[in-house]
């Protein structure tokens, strides 16, 4: 898989991460506020969606707990611990290890992309229905990567259901098949392990 497919999907999940929590309240930043409220109170996470990046189809699962994360698209996984992030890419059989920035871990954190509104967004409600609310989220500078975000609500189970991105380049989807809520997951979910890719090369980029 090329580069930039792999930069896009973990754009793409990274969005998915960002919302992965309930919403209820009516005004688009009481909505985000919320979102970033309630997802510290869910304990462990688990997404199962499917994703239109361009061309590509697939399914992914992300396990999430605060702002640690893995995210299994198939041919990539990424493992984030808190500190250290891991891309596997399969078709290549490499790891690629990095410890992010403070900025960088920022753009990971669910946090921080729920207060984007505050800093380089601008959030506003879309064309809600009887069935979900929608929240839309536009960049305010013309260089961002992402230049809008729309995420719906369902309004039964405040979770979100579908996810579109657009940008330089960037025309993304995720539908949310499975959320759910209170995962245990154990101490070692966040971390690549190589012994159970014995065959992989680690390239050490820290």
């Amino acid at each position: 898989m090329a580069k930039h497919s792999v930069c896009k999907i973990t754009l793409l999940f990274l969005a998915l991460f960002t919302f992965s929590s309930g919403i209820y309240a009516q005004n688009a930043t009481k909505i985000l506020d919320t979102a970033a409220a309630k997802y510290k109170k869910a304990g462990g996470v688990k997404i199962n969606y499917t994703y239109t990046l361009g061309s590509e189809h697939g399914t992914g699962v992300l396990k999430s707990d605060g702002n640690k994360f893995v995210n299994d698209t198939g041919n990539i996984i990424v493992w984030f611990n808190g500190k250290s992030l891991w891309t596997l890419v399969k078709e290549n059989e490499e790891v690629n290890l990095t410890n992010p920035t403070e900025s960088e871990i920022a753009k990971l954190n669910p946090n921080s992309y729920l207060n984007l509104y505050k800093k380089g967004y601008k959030a506003s409600k879309g064309k809600s229905t009887s069935v979900y609310h929608e929240v839309i989220l536009q960049a305010t500078s013309a260089k961002a990567t992402i230049q809008k975000i729309t995420v719906k609500i369902d309004k039964k189970t405040y979770q979100p259901t579908y996810i579109h991105l657009t940008g330089k380049g960037l025309n993304s989807e995720i539908n949310i098949t499975q959320y759910q809520t209170s995962q245990k997951f154990s101490v070692g979910t966040f971390t690549f392990n190589s012994k159970q890719y014995p065959d992989y090369e680690l390239i050490d980029l820290r």
